[in-house]
C-alpha cells in the first residue's frame, strides 16, 4: 500500500518539475530578491513578502520552484515545513504566468541565514576616520487589512549596506509605534525585521451588535459574527470582525458609479461560533456616498464656430460635458476656464446652471482685418476638489480646442488709435492750422470719402476741416486755461462715411508751455502796526516751473521814500515801512519779473492800521472808494446826483401845472340837455311831476354838463375831451357821447362794475318773478312789444321793446324829429 501510494506522488512531482523547466526556458527574469532569515524556520512561517505586481501585473498562475515554500497572491512567502538553513545561501524562484497575454516572469529569491559569529569592531588606531554617506533604500511594503495573523506578523526586513562590516542597530518611531495608535508595530534592533502586533483596520463601515439573553460571561453568550452573503456578491468588498462585529472594507475598489448599494446577510452564533451553537441572521444595507472621483470630460475633442466681426455680447457656442458623479452636486457641477487664446479678453465662458453646459460668448469685438481666426483652449473642472486615488494617473482637468472663425462684414470707419496726441505751442494765435484726427475705412484702408465733425470742444478752440480732419484755431491756445488739465486739451472727433456709419476718436492737444504770463500778485495787503510793520508778497506765475520763479522785485522811484522791498527766497518778498506811517491807504507801484525777465507792473494798495479792531482793517469795496486818489469816482457820483435832482424837480413842476389846469376848467351847459333832469331855470314855481320809469339801467357817472380832460393810456398818448348826455324817454334810455381829442389814441368804452350790474339785475329779476307768479299764463316771462298811447305821430326813437333799451351810442338821428313840447323845452334851455 505504501509503495502504491508513493508511485502517484512521484509521477506528479516529475510532471511538476517538467513544467517548471518549461517555464524557466520561456520566461523573463525580474529583479532578484534577497532576504535574511533565521537559520531555523518552522512550518507556516512568514519568510517575507515580494511585490509581484512590479514584475507582472495580472498573474493567473503563481508557482514556486522549491516545494518547501508557498507563495500567496499578495506575494507573501510561507514555509510548508520545518527548515534548517546551512551557512550557504538558499535559492529558489517564483514563476508568474498570464494565460491571456501569454506572458511568463521569474523572480529569483535568495535566503541568507543569520550566523552568531563575533561582531567586528572598529578601532580608531587601526583605521583612519572617513566620513561617508550611508546608503539607505528601504523597500516600500504593504499590509493586508484585517489580517487574522498569526501575530506578531512579520511585515518587512530593512537592511543597511554598512551591516556587512559593522554592527548596526535599528529603531522605529512614528504613528503606530510611539504615537497613536501605540504599539501597533515594532522592529528588532539587531535584524531590522518589522512586525505587526494586531489586525489593522483600513476603513470601518459600521458595527453590528447582537443581544443574547443567556447568562453573561458564559459560553452561551460568547457570540461570533460572520458574513453569509454579499449582494452583489462579486467582488468581495466587506468583512466583519468575528468578536466585535465591526464591518470593514477589504478592497479599495468600491465604486458608487458601478454599484451604490450593497446588502450583507449576517449571521451571529453563540457558543463561540461552534456549529452546534444557536444562531440568527440579519440583513445589513450599505449605501455608498458620492465622492468627486470622476473628472468631467467634453463630449467632443474639438469645436468649430464662427462669429461676425464687431459683434459683442453674443453667444457663439455651447459645449456639453459628462460627469459620472452624482448630478446637481458640487461633485458634478462644472467650472469652465479659457486656458489659452483669450489674451485680449474678447471671450467669456460661463456655466449654464440648468444644463451644466459651457456657454462661450464674445464680450469684446473682433476685427476680421486683424485676426480672421482665433483658437481657444478650454478646460473644465468641478466645483469640489478632485479626489484622485493614490498612484492614479487620471487627469484632473479635461481640455478641448475651440476654433472661432471671424466673418467679414461691411463696417464703418475705424478710429485707430482711439486717442491721438499732438503737440502744440502755448499761445498760438487764431487761424493757425494743426494736424487733426485721421480715420480709415477698414475695407479700403484709406480715408477717402470720410467726413469729420467736432463732437466735443468745451471752449470752442478749434474748427475742423470736414474732408481732411485737420484743425484750425479759433482762439489763442492758452495752457493756463481752466479747461486745460495736465497741459492737455481734449477734442472729440466723429468720422462718418457716406452711409452714415461713424466712429469717435479723441484728439489730445498737448500744449508746450511758453512764457506768456507775467507774475501776478494780490492788489491789496494790510500792515498791522501792533503785530508787524511789514507785509509778505507772494506772487503767482500761471506759467510752468521753467517759466516761473525765481522772481525779481523792483520798487518804483516814487515809492522808495516810504517803502523798502526785500527779496526772501526768490518766491516771496517783504515790504517794509521806512518810517511809521499814518493809518491810511497807500498806493505802492511794484514791478515783478520772472526768471526769463517777463515783467508786469502792479499798483499795490497797502492799508496801514493799528488793528485794534480787526474788522476795521479789512479791505472792502466801500473803503476802497475812500482812497486819496479816487476823487474821480466821487465826482461822477456827484454829477449823477445832480442830474437826478434836476429831473425830479421838473417832474414836480409838471405835476403842479397839470393839477392847476384841471381846477380852472369852467363848467358849461351843453347845447342840447334833453335828459329830463333838473336844470337851472329862472322859474320859481314847481316843476312838472315826472313819473319814474320801472326799468333802471346803470349809467356812467356824468353830470348834466361836464367836460372832462384825461390823458389817454391805451394805444397812444394825447388829451381827449369827452361829453356825455343821457336821455330817458318813456322808459327808454339813450346815451350820447361826443369825444374831442388831440393826438393819437384809442378810447375804450366804460365797463360796468359787478356792483352796478347786480344793483340793476336784482330788482328787475325780482319784478319778473313776482309778475310771473300773478300771471297764470306766464306772459310776463316773455319779451314782447308794449303798446303805448298814440300821440298823433310815430315815435322817432323806435319801439320801446326789451331790445331797444341799449341802442347805438352814436345813433342821434331821433334828435331831428322831436315832438313839439320837446322843441319848446329845448328853446327855453338854450341861451339866446
Amino acid at each position: 500500500m505504501a509503495v502504491a501510494s508513493a508511485a502517484p506522488g512521484s509521477i506528479f512531482c516529475k510532471q511538476l518539475l517538467f513544467s517548471l523547466l518549461v517555464l524557466i526556458l520561456f520566461c523573463n527574469a525580474c529583479q532578484k530578491i534577497s532576504l535574511r532569515v533565521p537559520s531555523r524556520l518552522q512550518a507556516e512561517t512568514l519568510v517575507g513578502r515580494v511585490n509581484l505586481e512590479e514584475c507582472l501585473k495580472s498573474a493567473s498562475l503563481i508557482l514556486s520552484s522549491d516545494p518547501a515554500f508557498r507563495i500567496l497572491e499578495d506575494g507573501s512567502i510561507y514555509t510548508t515545513r520545518d527548515l534548517i538553513l546551512s551557512s550557504e545561501r538558499k535559492r529558489f524562484s517564483i514563476f508568474l504566468s498570464d494565460n491571456q497575454r501569454q506572458e511568463q516572469k521569474e523572480i529569483e529569491v535568495v535566503l541568507s541565514a543569520r550566523d552568531n559569529k563575533a561582531l567586528k569592531k572598529r578601532h580608531a588606531e587601526d583605521t583612519a576616520l572617513k566620513r561617508s554617506k550611508r546608503r539607505w533604500a528601504p523597500i516600500p511594503c504593504s499590509l493586508m487589512e484585517n489580517s487574522l495573523g498569526p501575530f506578531p506578523q512579520h511585515i518587512q526586513q530593512i537592511q543597511s549596506d554598512a551591516a556587512q562590516n559593522y554592527t548596526i542597530f535599528y529603531s522605529l518611531s512614528g504613528p503606530g509605534v510611539d504615537k497613536e495608535p501605540f504599539n501597533l508595530f515594532f522592529i528588532e534592533k539587531d535584524t531590522g525585521d518589522i512586525f505587526c502586533t494586531r489586525s489593522v483596520d483600513r476603513t470601518s463601515v459600521g458595527q453590528v451588535t447582537a443581544i443574547d439573553l443567556d447568562e453573561p460571561d458564559t459560553l452561551h453568550t460568547r457570540l461570533k459574527y460572520k458574513i453569509l452573503q454579499q449582494i452583489p456578491d462579486h467582488p468581495k468588498h466587506f468583512s466583519v470582525h468575528p468578536d466585535t462585529g465591526v464591518i470593514t472594507t477589504t478592497t479599495p475598489f468600491l465604486d458608487r458609479e458601478k454599484c451604490d448599494t450593497y446588502q450583507l446577510i449576517m449571521e451571529v452564533r453563540d457558543m463561540g461560533g461552534q456549529p452546534f451553537g444557536l444562531f440568527n441572521t440579519g440583513t445589513i444595507t450599505i449605501s455608498l456616498a458620492d465622492e468627486n472621483d470622476n473628472a468631467p470630460y467634453f463630449t467632443e475633442t474639438s469645436y468649430v464656430t464662427e462669429v461676425e466681426e464687431n459683434r459683442i455680447d453674443v453667444e457663439i457656442l455651447r459645449m456639453k460635458v459628462h460627469d459620472h458623479d452624482l448630478p446637481n452636486t458640487p461633485y458634478s457641477k462644472a467650472v469652465y476656464k479659457i486656458l489659452q487664446g483669450n489674451e485680449n479678453g474678447n471671450f467669456k465662458i460661463s456655466t449654464d446652471p440648468n444644463t451644466n453646459e459651457a456657454v462661450l460668448c464674445v464680450v469684446k469685438p473682433l476685427n476680421y482685418e486683424v485676426n480672421r481666426q482665433v483658437v481657444l483652449q478650454v478646460g473644465v473642472l468641478n466645483e469640489a476638489q478632485f479626489s484622485k486615488a493614490a498612484n492614479s494617473q487620471t487627469p484632473t482637468m479635461c481640455t478641448t480646442t475651440v476654433t472661432v472663425k471671424v466673418k467679414d462684414s461691411d463696417e464703418g470707419p475705424e478710429c485707430n488709435p482711439p486717442v491721438k496726441v499732438i503737440q502744440s505751442r502755448d499761445g498760438i494765435p487764431a487761424g493757425q492750422q494743426l494736424l487733426g484726427y485721421k480715420a480709415l475705412d477698414p475695407e479700403s484702408r484709406s480715408g477717402e470719402g470720410l467726413r469729420y465733425q467736432k463732437f466735443n470742444d468745451v471752449d470752442n478752440w478749434f474748427e475742423i476741416n470736414e474732408h481732411t480732419g485737420d484743425l484750425r484755431t479759433l482762439k489763442i491756445l492758452d495752457r493756463e486755461s481752466k479747461f486745460v488739465k495736465n497741459n492737455q486739451y481734449n477734442v472729440s472727433v466723429v468720422a462718418m462715411d457716406a452711409v452714415g456709419r461713424s466712429c469717435t476718436g479723441t484728439l489730445v492737444v498737448h500744449l508746450e508751455d511758453s512764457n506768456d504770463h507775467p507774475p501776478q500778485i494780490e492788489k491789496e495787503v494790510t500792515i498791522c502796526q501792533q503785530d508787524k510793520n511789514f507785509a509778505v508778497l507772494e506772487p503767482v506765475d500761471p506759467d510752468g516751473p521753467e517759466n516761473g520763479p525765481p522772481f525779481q522785485f523792483l520798487l518804483e522811484n516814487s515809492a522808495r521814500k516810504l517803502w523798502t522791498l526785500q527779496e526772501k527766497d526768490g518766491k516771496t518778498a517783504i515790504l517794509h515801512q521806512r518810517q511809521n506811517l499814518d493809518y491810511d491807504y497807500y498806493h505802492v507801484p511794484i514791478q515783478i519779473k520772472d526768471r526769463h525777465g517777463l515783467a508786469a507792473k502792479h499798483e499795490l494798495i497797502v492799508r496801514v492800521c493799528d488793528c485794534t479792531t480787526p474788522s476795521e482793517c479789512r479791505m472792502t469795496a466801500k473803503r476802497e472808494r475812500d482812497v486819496k486818489l479816487s476823487n474821480v469816482i466821487l465826482g461822477r457820483w456827484a454829477i449823477l446826483a445832480m442830474v437826478l435832482g434836476s429831473a425830479l424837480l421838473l417832474c414836480i413842476l409838471f405835476t403842479c401845472f397839470c393839477v392847476t389846469a384841471k381846477r380852472t376848467v369852467k363848467k358849461c351847459f351843453p347845447e342840447d340837455v334833453a335828459q329830463q333832469n333838473l336844470i337851472v331855470s329862472n322859474t320859481e314855481g314847481p316843476g312838472e311831476e315826472v313819473m319814474e320809469a320801472n326799468i333802471r339801467l346803470p349809467m356812467q357817472t356824468s353830470n348834466i354838463c361836464d367836460t372832462s380832460m384825461s390823458v389817454g393810456t391805451l394805444g397812444g398818448q394825447g388829451i381827449k375831451t369827452q361829453q356825455s348826455f343821457e336821455m330817458v324817454k318813456g322808459g327808454g334810455h339813450q346815451t350820447l357821447e361826443s369825444i374831442k381829442g388831440a393826438g393819437q389814441g384809442v378810447t375804450d368804452t366804460g365797463r360796468f362794475t359787478y356792483t352796478d350790474w347786480q344793483s340793476f339785475t336784482q330788482p328787475r329779476l325780482g319784478e319778473k318773478v313776482y309778475l310771473c307768479g300773478q300771471d297764470e299764463e306766464h306772459k310776463h316771462s316773455e319779451d314782447y312789444v308794449r303798446s303805448y298811447n298814440y300821440e298823433g305821430k310815430g315815435s322817432a326813437a323806435g319801439s320801446v321793446g326789451c331790445c331797444s333799451d341799449r341802442q347805438e351810442e352814436e345813433g342821434l338821428e331821433f334828435l331831428d324829429h322831436l315832438e313839439p313840447k320837446f322843441r319848446t323845452l329845448a328853446k327855453t334851455c338854450v341861451k339866446k
